[in-house]
């Protein structure tokens, strides 16, 4: 940035992107905490990725047809595919037995697993500044789930499992990121949630949790899911062409006041102040990874470019 006009302007376009993108992803969870109150998790894993796939196949359309499916890396292309399928299943659980700030505070850890898994998934170095921050991040995730005290909730490790499978997908991202095309890893990390969604609910058929046949009117928040999704990892992804990373990287964590005031609003729920002390210990030390990794010259990779906390 050279601190000309244009370049403010740009600025500006970039964190105004970042937050609308922020906005319409916390829009799209409170959603789908609202859709687990009448349906299983799994049930909306699948129709949301059903309905994800629309905006899909036109930007697919758009992007070269078919040919930009194409990959040259079919194995790593599956591995990454599983894991999002999976931080998808286990973030939408998360969201029907948790508080929404809840839930996003702990999928905030996954900057966290990203640091750590840096070093084995992709041989880089992480210094002791960085490692620091990591450790005390992770500080702040025990402090929200509070293990040991009568307050412990055995489902707040769901959603941490669901950041570390995201944080794979974001490092194997990097690893293929050279051969493949943004809109080929969507797609099929996109085809993947349909896969587990649809089995899952085949197998949950013959159970109190299995498929539950969607009222008329709830089908259109279900193509509604499918296209906040496409439309917020767009402007999410869109932010950082106009910005650089450390600037609207912060922005980012504004999913924890939207999913604070939905959660407010709409369950009346109210995080209690170890959930509020941790979660700040938490995107205290993702800020710091960021901007220490943006001081590397590396690319910064937050929560929201998957898009936001949810897959």
């Amino acid at each position: 940035m050279t601190g000309l006009p244009d370049d403010r302007a740009a600025t500006g376009r970039g964190i105004a992107l970042m937050v609308a993108g922020i906005f319409v992803v916390s829009v799209m969870d409170a959603l789908i905490k609202w859709l687990t109150a009448s349906y299983p998790s799994i049930q909306i894993v699948m129709l949301r990725s059903l309905f994800g796939l629309i905006p899909l196949f036109v930007i697919v359309s758009f992007w070269g047809g078919v040919a930009a499916l194409r990959t040259r890396r079919p194995g790593i292309q599956l591995l990454r595919a599983a894991f999002g399928a999976s931080a998808m299943v286990g973030f939408f659980h998360a969201l029907s037995v948790l508080g929404l700030a809840e839930t996003v505070t702990l999928a905030f850890s996954s900057p966290l697993f990203v640091t750590l898994l840096s070093m084995p998934v992709l041989g880089e170095r992480v210094g002791p500044r960085r490692l620091s921050a990591t450790i005390v991040g992770f500080v702040g995730v025990v402090i929200v789930v509070r293990p040991g005290a009568e307050i412990f909730n055995f489902d707040a490790l769901i959603p941490i499992a669901a950041s570390f499978c995201f944080a794979m997908t974001m490092l194997l991202a990097r690893r293929i990121s050279s051969t493949e095309t943004s809109v080929s890893m969507t797609f099929y990390t996109t085809l993947a949630g349909l896969v587990a969604g649809t089995a899952g609910t085949l197998w949950a058929s013959g159970t109190p949790s299995g498929w539950i046949a969607p009222l008329p009117a709830d089908w259109g928040l279900f193509l509604m899911l499918g296209l906040l999704g496409g439309v917020g990892q767009f402007l999410v992804t869109s932010s950082f062409r106009h910005a650089e990373a450390a600037v609207i990287a912060p922005f980012e964590y504004t999913a924890l006041i939207w999913a604070t005031l939905f959660g407010l609003a709409l369950w009346n729920e109210i995080p209690d102040g170890m959930t509020l002390l941790g979660g700040a210990i938490v995107i205290g030390a993702g800020l710091y990874i960021g901007y220490r990794e943006t001081r590397l010259g590396k690319k910064t990779e937050g929560p929201g470019a998957m898009p936001g906390p949810s897959p």
